[in-house]
C-alpha cells in the first residue's frame, strides 16, 4: 500500500505556519501548524479536503498554530454537507424512478433499508478528529457565537504530560508500547515538550475570570462519579459538549416554542396565533425591556441556537507545552508464497485469499494452515517524527525524552520533519541530537531555513502585471526568494544562524515536497512548486490589455479630465488619504482574492483597519516592507469589525499581537491589576477595537488561552439607537470583572468625550444596525478635517446606512453579487453592485469603492453606472441557495423593531423593486487585493478599470486552461498506469477512445474551426468597450 507525506506550506507572509498532509488511498491526515493561510494554500495547491479525517496540531495552542483551523473545519463541514445533500437528492431521484416503474408494473412500492456499507462510508467521511495540545477545545469553543454547522461531528483529543503519564504502562518493559492514538492506517505517539523539563509535571491551573452563568450539570456527560474527576477534566467535558453542539446539533431555525412573554429575551421575533384563523401573526404589543406593562400571555419564539445559550466558558490559562508526534504505519504482513501453499496442499482460490488476509484455513488433507506458514516475514511499519520546537528553551526536554529509548516508538524510524523556531537549529544540544540520529533523514521548516517566497502565485502573477499597468496603485508584493533568515524575523541577519546552515544535515522543505514511506522510502521533489519570479511576468501583458491602456491614457490626458482630477485632489476633504485593499473576496479565500480587510491611511491621524479577515497580517507584510510595517503598527489607531462572520475577523488576533509586540517591545505587565479608571484608560497607549459586544466577548475569552495583548486594547462595544430619522451611537468599555463605562462622541458635557476623540483620532464614529446577521453593523468614520469614510461590512442596501453616511467623501460598500443577481443577494443578505452604488447616491458620497466580491460569481468589478436602470428581478436561479449558516439571522431585522425606526428601511430594494435607480455621478472603482488608491485619484481608478479588469479576466481564463491541461495530463498518466497493469481495461479504453475520436471527426468535418487564439496575442473587440478615444471619463 502506497502512502506518503506532502508539504503544503512552509513559513512565509502568506502561510505563516508549516503543514504537511499524510496521504493514504482512503484517508488524509494533516500534521503541523494549521495557521492562517492554510486553507488558501490548499486551494492554490489543489489539495482536496474531502478525505480529511484527522488533524494533528503541533506546538502550543496559540493563534500562530491554530489561526487557520476554524476555516479548515468550516470548509470541510460545507463539503460534507454538500456531498450529503447530493447523495440525498440522488437517492430521492432513484426512489421516485423506482416508484414510477413499480407503479407502471402494478407493484406496490416497499421502502428499502439503507445498506450498511453506505452508512459506514457516510459516517467515515462525516467525522473529523482534531488532536493537539491543551486548550485546543477551549479555542474552538470560543467561536460558538459565529460557527454553526450540522451533520459533521467534531471530536477533540488533547495531549499533555500529566494525562499521558497516567496512561503509561507502569512496570512494562516498554512503557510506550501502546500509542497515544491509532486507527486502521497509523499509530501515533504524542510527545508534549516543556520549556524546562521540571515544568513537565506541573498542572495548568485556571486563572480567575468572570464566572459562568450556566452550571456544569447542564453539560455533564461522563459516566464517572463527579467526585473522581478533577476540575480540569470537568471543564474539558463542558467545552467538548459545546463543540459538539457547534457542529452536530439538531437545532432548527424554523421551530417555534411557546413561552411566557415576560421570559422572552430581546431582541427576538415574537409571534402569536390568531384565535380565529389559527394563523401565525407577528406580535406588535409591548415587549420585555420596553416602557409599557406586559400582558400576561404566552407567545411563540424561536429557541436560541446552541451557541447563544452559553454565556461563558470554564476558565483556563495559557499552556506552554508544545506537542510533537511520532507516526508509524502498522506492520505489513509478508508476501504470500503460492509455492508454500501448494506444498501444504491448500486449495487454490478462496483459501489463498483468506490466508493473505491473515485468516487460517484447512488444507485438503485436513490440516490447519496458518498465515505464518505461507507468508514471508512481516515488515515493521515505518516511522516519521514530526517535531515542533518553538524556541531553544525546549531543547533540553527534547533530547532527554524517554521515548527515544523505546523500541515501539523508534523501530524503523526513517525521517524527522523539524518545525523550528528562530535560533533553535543553532543550539549545540540540538545539533548533537541530530547527529545521534544520523541513521534518519532530517528535513526542516523554519524562517531560518525557508525564504519568504510568494506562496500564492496566482494572486502574485496578477498583482505584478497590474503593477506594470498602474504602478501608482499596485506594486510587486514584498518578498525575498533568497535571504535567510527571513528579513523582519527575530533572527534576521544572524551570523550564527548562517553558520548553522553550513554543512547542516537538515534539508529545507518546500511546498509540494514528498516523503515517500511505502512501498519504498525516499524523497521526491518532482511536484515542488517553482518560486515565482516577478520579472518573468512584468513584460508579459496581453495585447488586448495593452490596446485598452493606450486608449485610456489618451482619454485621461485630455484637459477636461485633468481639470476634474485637479478639483478632486484639491477640493475633496482628505484627498491625500489612502485606501489599501488587503482582502476583497467574500466567504472563503480564493486564488485571486483574500477575505475582507481594508486599511485606511489618513495623514496626520494614523491608520484604521476596517475588518480583519484571515491572514490580514500576511497581506500587510506583502504591501509594506518590514520597516514600513513597523510604522503602520506603531500608528494603528483602530480596528473596526463589522460582524462576527469568520471571513471578517479571524485575522484580528495576529494583528493585535503584532501591534502589541511593536509598541511594547519590553513587554507589558499583564499580571498587573487592570486599569478601571476610564479617563486613564483613554489616555494610555491602546489600540481601539470597535464592534458588537459579541466580538469583544470572543477576544476576552480567547485571551485566557494566549496573552496576545488584550490587556492593552480599548474595547468599545457599539450601541446604535434609532429615533425617527436620526441614529445615535453610544459605546461601552468593560474592564475584566468590572462594570461598563459608557462614552459617546457627542456628549459635550462629559470630560471623557475629548479623551475619546483623542484616543481614536476621530471627531465622530457613527454606526447603525444592518440586515445581514445578528450584530451586523455599518460605520462612518468622521475626521476633524471634514474627511468622512463609510464602510458597509456585509449587508443589504440600507437607508439607515445612507443616513449615517450622509455626505461621505468615500463609501466602501460590499458588492458580493452582479446586478442581475438580486435574488441571490436578498437570499444571502448581501448587495449587488448596482444596489451598492444606489446607497452611494442616497448618501451623496463623492466616490464609491466596491469590494467583497463573490469568489464564485463576481469576476469583474466594473459597473456601468451611467445608465439609469430599474432594480433587477429577484428571480435569478441562485436565489434559492441557502443563506450563510453562521450566526442565524435575527428575525427582528426582517421587520421594524419598533415604531421609532419605521422611517428607515433595512433594505431599500423591497417594495421599490419596480422603481428606477437614480444616476450616480461620482467615480466608482472596484477593489483588488493589494490595490492602493488615494481619495483624490478615484477618477483615475475608474478610468483605468476596464484595462485592469480585462487583464484579470484573461489571467483567470489562462489559469483555467492550464488547470484543465494539467488535469488531462494527469488523467492520461493514470490511464497509462492502469493500462500497463490491466490489458483488458486498456483494450476497452482504446476502443472507446477510437469511437469518440471518430464521432468527433464526423461532427466537425463540415465545420470550419478558427484557430485558437492565445490570450497574450489576441487583439479582441468586445461588446461594451469603445476603443476610440473620444469618450470622456466621468
Amino acid at each position: 500500500m502506497k502512502f506518503f507525506y506532502q508539504v503544503i506550506s512552509t513559513p512565509t507572509a502568506d502561510t505563516p505556519g508549516t503543514s504537511v498532509c499524510l496521504n493514504f488511498p482512503d484517508k488524509r491526515y494533516f500534521f503541523g501548524q494549521l495557521s492562517e493561510g492554510t486553507q488558501r494554500a490548499c486551494t492554490e495547491r489543489g489539495v482536496k479536503l474531502s478525505l480529511l479525517t484527522d488533524v494533528f496540531v503541533t506546538g502550543r495552542t496559540e493563534w500562530a498554530n491554530t489561526g487557520g483551523l476554524i476555516g479548515i473545519v468550516l470548509t470541510l463541514a460545507d463539503t460534507v454537507s454538500t456531498s450529503m445533500a447530493a447523495i440525498e437528492e440522488e437517492n430521492q431521484k432513484k426512489a421516485a424512478r423506482r416508484a414510477q416503474r413499480e407503479a407502471e408494473e402494478g407493484k406496490q412500492s416497499k421502502p428499502r433499508e439503507p445498506k450498511e456499507q453506505e452508512g459506514e462510508g457516510v459516517s467515515q467521511r462525516g467525522n473529523l478528529t482534531i488532536h493537539g495540545p491543551a486548550n485546543l477545545t477551549h479555542t474552538l469553543a470560543t467561536s460558538r457565537r459565529f460557527v454553526f454547522r450540522k451533520g459533521m461531528p467534531v471530536y477533540l483529543n488533547e495531549y499533555d504530560s500529566e494525562t499521558l503519564a497516567k496512561q503509561m504502562s507502569i512496570g512494562a518493559e516498554d512503557p510506550f508500547e501502546k500509542p497515544s492514538w491509532s486507527d486502521s492506517n497509523i499509530k501515533v505517539w504524542a510527545l508534549p515538550l516543556s520549556p524546562h523539563p521540571s515544568a513537565r509535571s506541573q498542572v495548568t491551573q485556571p486563572r480567575s475570570q468572570s464566572p459562568r452563568k450556566r452550571s456544569l450539570d447542564e453539560f455533564q456527560e461522563s459516566e464517572q462519579p463527579e467526585d473522581h474527576m478533577d476540575q480540569r477534566t470537568k471543564n474539558l467535558l463542558v467545552t467538548q459538549s459545546i463543540v459538539q453542539d457547534m457542529f452536530n446539533s439538531t437545532w432548527k431555525m424554523d421551530a417555534l416554542h411557546e413561552t411566557p412573554l415576560a421570559q422572552v429575551k430581546m431582541p427576538a421575533a415574537i409571534f402569536i396565533r390568531n384565535p380565529e384563523t389559527k394563523d401565525l401573526e407577528q406580535y406588535k404589543g409591548p415587549v420585555p425591556g420596553g416602557p409599557d406593562a406586559l400582558p400576561d400571555i404566552k407567545v411563540l419564539v424561536r429557541k436560541p441556537w446552541p451557541g447563544a445559550t452559553v454565556e461563558s466558558l470554564p476558565t483556563t490559562s495559557p499552556s506552554k507545552e508544545a506537542v510533537c508526534y511520532i507516526v508509524r504505519n502498522h506492520d505489513i504482513r509478508g508476501k504470500f508464497d503460492p509455492k508454500k501453499a501448494q506444498e501444504l496442499n491448500v486449495e487454490k482460490g478462496v483459501k489463498y485469499a483468506n490466508l493473505t488476509k491473515g485468516q487460517s484455513v484447512e488444507s485438503l488433507d485436513g490440516k490447519t494452515i496458518t498465515p505464518e506458514m505461507v507468508l514471508g516475514p512481516t515488515r515493521a511499519g515505518k516511522g516519521t517524527a514530526i517535531m515542533e520546537v518553538p524556541s531553544s528553551e525546549y531543547v533540553d526536554d527534547l533530547v532527554s525524552r524517554a521515548e527515544w529509548k523505546s523500541p515501539a516508538v523508534t523501530t524503523e524510524l526513517q525521517a524527522f520533519i523539524w518545525i523550528l523556531g528562530p535560533g533553535v537549529a543553532e543550539h549545540p544540544k540540538f545539533q548533537e541530537f541530530v547527529t545521534s540520529m544520523s541513521h534518519c533523514k532530517h528535513t526542516v521548516s523554519s524562517p531560518d531555513h525557508c525564504p519568504n517566497y510568494l506562496a500564492f502565485t496566482s494572486s502574485a502573477s496578477s498583482t505584478v502585471r497590474l503593477a506594470r499597468l498602474k504602478a501608482d496603485s499596485y506594486a510587486v508584493p514584498v518578498h525575498d526568494n533568497v535571504s535567510l533568515p527571513q528579513p523582519g524575523t527575530p533572527n534576521a541577519n544572524s551570523e550564527s544562524a548562517i553558520a548553522a546552515r553550513q554543512n547542516s544535515p537538515l534539508q529545507p522543505l518546500e511546498p509540494g515536497f514528498i516523503i515517500n514511506m511505502e512501498p519504498n522510502f525516499g524523497f521526491n521533489s518532482d511536484e515542488v512548486m517553482s518560486r515565482f519570479n516577478p520579472s518573468n511576468a512584468l513584460d508579459n501583458i496581453p495585447r488586448s490589455v495593452q490596446h485598452r491602456m493606450e486608449v485610456i491614457r489618451t482619454r485621461v490626458a485630455k484637459p477636461i479630465f485633468q481639470k476634474k482630477l485637479h478639483e478632486h485632489r484639491t477640493q475633496w476633504p482628505g484627498a491625500d488619504a489612502e485606501i489599501i485593499a488587503l482582502g476583497t473576496g467574500s466567504s472563503i479565500p480564493s486564488k485571486y482574492r483574500n477575505v475582507s480587510a481594508t486599511l485606511l491611511k489618513v495623514p496626520g491621524y494614523g491608520y484604521y483597519l476596517l475588518d480583519c479577515g484571515e491572514n490580514t497580517l500576511g497581506q500587510l507584510k506583502r504591501v509594506f516592507e518590514p520597516e514600513e510595517l513597523r510604522e503602520v503598527l506603531q500608528n494603528l489607531r483602530m480596528i473596526w469589525i463589522s460582524h462576527l462572520h469568520a471571513d471578517h475577523h479571524l485575522g484580528i488576533v495576529s494583528v493585535i499581537k503584532a501591534w502589541h509586540s511593536e509598541n511594547f517591545q519590553n513587554g507589558s505587565d499583564s499580571a498587573a491589576r487592570p486599569e478601571t479608571n476610564m479617563a486613564k484608560i483613554l489616555q494610555e497607549k491602546r489600540l481601539a477595537v470597535v464592534s458588537d459586544d459579541a466580538m469583544i466577548s470572543w477576544l476576552e475569552e480567547y485571551s485566557q488561552v494566549e496573552d496576545f495583548g488584550f490587556d492593552k486594547l480599548l474595547t468599545l462595544s457599539a450601541h446604535p439607537e434609532v429615533n425617527g430619522p436620526k441614529i445615535t451611537t453610544s459605546f461601552s468599555h468593560r474592564p475584566p470583572s468590572h462594570p461598563r463605562h459608557s462614552v459617546t462622541f457627542t456628549d459635550q458635557s462629559s470630560p471623557l468625550t475629548p479623551l475619546l476623540k483623542s484616543a481614536t483620532g476621530l471627531a465622530d464614529l457613527l454606526t447603525c444596525r444592518v440586515k445581514h446577521c445578528k450584530g451586523a453593523l455599518a460605520v462612518s468614520l468622521v475626521f476633524s478635517n471634514g474627511f468622512k469614510v463609510s464602510y458597509s461590512g456585509d449587508c443589504r442596501p440600507s437607508d439607515k446606512f445612507a443616513v449615517i453616511g450622509q455626505d461621505s467623501t468615500v463609501l466602501i460598500h460590499e458588492a458580493t453579487f452582479q446586478p442581475d443577481m438580486v435574488g441571490s443577494a436578498r437570499a444571502k443578505r448581501h448587495s449587488t453592485s448596482s444596489e451598492a452604488i444606489e446607497v452611494g447616491r442616497r448618501m451623496q458620497a463623492r466616490a464609491v469603492l466596491l469590494t467583497h466580491f463573490s469568489q464564485r460569481y463576481q469576476k469583474v468589478a466594473f459597473v456601468d453606472k451611467r445608465i439609469p436602470r430599474k432594480f433587477e428581478s429577484n428571480g435569478d436561479a441562485a436565489a434559492k441557495e441557502p443563506a450563510d449558516a453562521d450566526i442565524p439571522f435575527d428575525d427582528p431585522q426582517d421587520e421594524s423593531a419598533s415604531s421609532n425606526d419605521v422611517l428607515l428601511s433595512d433594505d431599500i430594494n423591497t417594495a421599490m423593486s419596480r422603481q428606477r435607480l437614480g444616476v450616480y455621478t461620482g467615480p466608482v472603482a472596484g477593489a483588488m487585493d493589494y490595490m492602493r488608491i488615494k481619495v483624490g485619484d478615484f477618477a483615475l481608478a475608474q478610468a483605468y478599470a476596464p484595462a485592469l479588469e480585462k487583464l484579470i479576466e484573461l489571467l483567470e481564463r489562462a489559469a483555467n486552461e492550464e488547470t484543465e491541461r494539467v488535469k488531462q495530463a494527469r488523467q492520461q498518466e493514470e490511464n497509462a498506469r492502469k493500462a500497463k497493469n490491466n490489458k483488458k481495461w486498456a483494450k476497452q479504453m482504446a476502443t472507446a477512445t477510437a469511437a469518440a475520436v471518430a464521432a468527433a471527426a464526423t461532427e466537425t468535418s463540415d465545420v470550419q474551426t478558427a484557430p485558437a487564439r492565445s490570450i497574450w496575442s489576441a487583439s479582441e473587440s468586445e461588446e461594451g468597450w469603445e476603443t476610440s478615444d473620444y469618450e470622456e471619463c466621468s
